[in-house]
């Protein structure tokens, strides 16, 4: 796995004339960058900070990240960009960073959501010599904090989403992605299963959302940095 990546940033350190290595984060508000309502964070959103990462590691090669992050995205709807905003570019790695506006319809929008990442999947691995991360998301409010809600998301938006994570649907799409991983032989970025942990320790996950529904607040996406550093064995020799 990461063959591609590798050998990519190999041959840009051995030679400066070479393209930066190129990174497509795929995605939601999340990978977007969204923080509280109407304000983004570019400089703090985890696949920026995984890219400063590499350019610590590797001192003599350059990296490039595109942000293809859609406020609202849901995997179906994002297969209409995707050749705009992925294959096209040629990347070098693809992370893809999907589920929390999926599962807000409930257990019974799962086949399509698959099929969807799956047809993500195919194109990549057709179309494109990247490699790929499927990221699982990080857990969204379990009750309400009507002080950090934005008025335009209150009522049933807000609603969906403390029912989504309360009652498992979340969870539920979780598990597909991490089944999606395993079948499509992508490396595994399992935020979800942080969160979890951290829950399980007693410690309130909401605290780490900066605007009371689903947006990781910035220690919430160096989380998700480090889980999708952590996910790489070639930079954990």
């Amino acid at each position: 796995m990461m063959k591609r990546f590798f050998q990519r940033i190999k041959q840009k350190e051995e030679d400066p004339a070479q393209p930066p290595v190129l990174t497509v984060a795929f995605g939601d508000s999340v990978t977007q960058g969204v923080m509280e309502y109407g304000r983004l964070f570019p400089e703090g959103v985890y696949h920026r900070l995984f890219q400063t990462a590499l350019e610590k590691r590797f001192g003599e090669a350059t990296f490039s990240t595109l942000n293809a992050g859609v406020s609202g995205s849901a995997a179906t709807q994002a297969l209409s960009r995707l050749e705009r905003d992925v294959i096209r570019h040629h990347p070098d790695l693809v992370l893809l960073a999907f589920g929390l506006n999926d599962c807000l319809e409930g257990p019974g929008n799962l086949s399509q959501f698959s099929e969807s990442l799956r047809t993500i999947c195919a194109a990549v691995r057709s179309k494109t010599s990247s490699d790929l991360i499927i990221l699982t998301p990080p857990f969204m409010a379990h009750r309400l904090d009507e002080s950090k809600i934005h008025p335009k998301h209150r009522g049933v938006v807000a609603s969906s989403i403390v029912r989504a994570q309360c009652e498992g649907f979340l969870d539920v799409y979780a598990d597909e992605l991490r089944s999606i991983a395993c079948s499509e032989e992508a490396i595994l970025a399992d935020v979800h299963a942080l969160w979890g942990s951290l829950k399980a320790e007693g410690i309130d996950t909401d605290t780490y959302l900066c605007n009371g529904l689903n947006h990781p607040n910035e220690k919430g996406q160096k989380m998700i940095c480090n889980v999708l550093l952590e996910s790489i064995p070639q930079l954990n020799d």
